[in-house]
């Protein structure tokens, strides 16, 4: 009876958790992220602002919080390991392929996301931010490799990286703007195909 009462809990938890999601993002996509506050999530879903932190602990994770990341170390790691077996770009580019098939919501999802992003300065920036958080990161890793087949020097790995970068949010874009075909894999193939070497395998 108790496992019971519990899992009854945990579902009207779940419930309230997408509806206050789903609530805040239809607020993000009306007024815009910035002119949203944590008030306004409040009193749209009828409840008090003390409550929507014990769901979110901030507004960007009503629009991330759930979805699965590897943190940047976990990426480093990977990439090493790849660079033991592949070369740079096709190194860069499985690390981004595989970080994708973690994070497949419905690309319906993902289009409202990607407007809201846009259209907001702050998360715009943060984007931003992260892409050169994850850049300092995995760049050494790929200008010191000593398995990197062709060797490459600092300057080439940080435009290796930064490339494979924007070719995973340039690929994440066109999916969810073209409502999910081709699937996000393909997209993200794609995408680095474009600057794939030329004697490639």
């Amino acid at each position: 009876m108790e496992d019971t009462i519990v899992g009854i809990r945990e579902r009207a938890r779940e419930m309230l958790r997408e509806e206050l999601a789903e609530t805040a993002t239809r607020l993000f996509e009306e007024r815009g992220f910035d002119h949203t506050t944590v008030e306004d999530i409040a009193a749209a879903a009828g409840i008090s602002h003390r409550t929507f932190y014990r769901y979110f602990g901030t507004k960007e994770d009503v629009l991330f919080g759930d979805l699965p990341a590897a943190g940047g170390e976990a990426l480093r790691d990977r990439l090493a390991e790849n660079l033991g077996r592949y070369r740079p770009w096709d190194a860069l580019h499985r690390l981004m392929r595989a970080t994708a098939e973690q994070i497949q919501p419905p690309a319906a999802r993902w289009a409202r996301l990607v407007r809201i992003i846009n259209a907001s300065e702050t998360l715009r920036a943060r984007n931003l931010e992260r892409q050169m958080h994850l850049c300092r990161l995995l760049t050494p890793v790929v200008s010191e490799s000593v398995d990197a087949h062709p060797p490459l020097n600092e300057l080439q790995a940080t435009v290796l990286v930064h490339t494979a970068l924007t070719c995973f949010d340039a690929a994440f874009s066109f999916w969810a703007e073209q409502g999910g075909t081709p699937d996000i894999l393909t997209a993200l193939d794609t995408a680095f195909a474009t600057f794939a070497p030329a004697d490639a395998d």
